[in-house]
């Protein structure tokens, strides 16, 4: 598990939400980020298309290292990986100009591609750490005693409902065919508050194993602010209450009632009637697994959660 968010992962999937749009959790942040000025920021959002593959040489890390030693591994990257990770982009993205530019223009492209990444990383990552820390230590800290608790397989068997632990195989759902052996080598596990739909991994499989899983922040992390300084709700708190909008945005992972009453801080009673009252609207399902009763966020409560049309 590693022991901090990894900055150039953190930089790839948060293009990815600046180019998917506003929802619930993170339209303060995107109303924020698409206001500064990155240079080259098309040359960034061409790299990272919400859906499909981007090149494994964005993100060289696995959590732990700062940005400037991260970078320095980018900028270094071989020019025969470049080209072939780069050519293959191009295959499934054609007509970038982007990515013909940085095929033909060698060292002084990746300079500044170099530069974009670090004023976005400046303008849409540092200045929000502070808030994410707690969110995403208290997470790590929950899965480690779940290590102690119940071993690895209760780590991998509770890390995200699309992620299916059949010893020794870990099986993510609704992601590519896509296979990684890991032959001996160590797997890490990246949280990112950034991620959201599934889990994701590199597609070189020679490449050290990462598996980056979402951690997505709470409802009203970043609240918006008026012009007259006063905080702005958004329109599913307003609809359920901050209470309930919290509830409903916990259990996109699979939850006990005892766990939710902890994280926010409320009676047990009061948690289950929450959970009766967004189950009964068609939001929440409940199911038991032997003795423990665990709730999970449905498709309709998904869709309301991000303010998109339900399908």
């Amino acid at each position: 598990m590693a022991e901090d968010t990894d900055p150039l992962w953190d930089v790839l999937l948060s293009l990815h939400v600046l180019q998917e749009g506003r929802d619930l959790i993170y339209g303060e942040w995107w109303r924020r980020t698409r206001q500064v000025k990155v240079p080259d920021i098309r040359l960034l959002l061409s790299l990272a298309p919400p859906q499909g593959y981007s090149p494994d040489f964005l993100t060289p890390g696995r959590g732990g290292a700062a940005l400037e030693e991260q970078l320095d591994w980018l900028l270094s990257t071989p020019t025969q990986r470049l080209r072939e990770e780069l050519s293959y982009f191009n295959d499934k993205q054609p007509n970038s100009s982007s990515i013909r530019a940085l095929l033909d223009g060698g060292a002084p492209m990746l300079d500044r591609l170099g530069n974009a990444i670090t004023e976005y990383h400046r303008a849409g990552i540092a200045p929000y750490k502070r808030m994410l820390r707690p969110h995403l230590q208290a997470h790590r800290d929950r899965r480690l005693q779940g290590l102690a608790d119940g071993g690895v397989d209760r780590l991998l068997g509770e890390l995200h409902p699309d992620v299916v632990w059949e010893p020794p195989v870990l099986s993510v759902l609704d992601y590519v065919d896509h296979d990684v052996h890991l032959e001996g080598r160590g797997l890490v596990l990246l949280p990112s508050a950034f991620c959201r739909r599934h889990p994701i991994t590199l597609r070189d499989t020679d490449l050290p194993p990462v598996l980056c899983f979402p951690v997505q922040p709470p409802v009203g992390w970043l609240p918006r602010v008026r012009a007259d300084g006063t905080m702005e709700h958004e329109p599913v708190v307003a609809l359920l209450g901050r209470t309930r909008a919290y509830v409903l945005e916990q259990v996109a992972g699979p939850m006990t009632t005892t766990e939710l009453a902890r994280r926010l801080g409320i009676s047990l009673a009061m948690a289950s009637r929450h959970t009766t009252v967004l189950r009964n609207a068609g939001l929440v399902d409940s199911r038991r697994d032997g003795n423990t009763i665990f709730h999970h966020i449905t498709a309709l409560g998904r869709a309301l959660l991000n303010g998109r049309p339900f399908t």
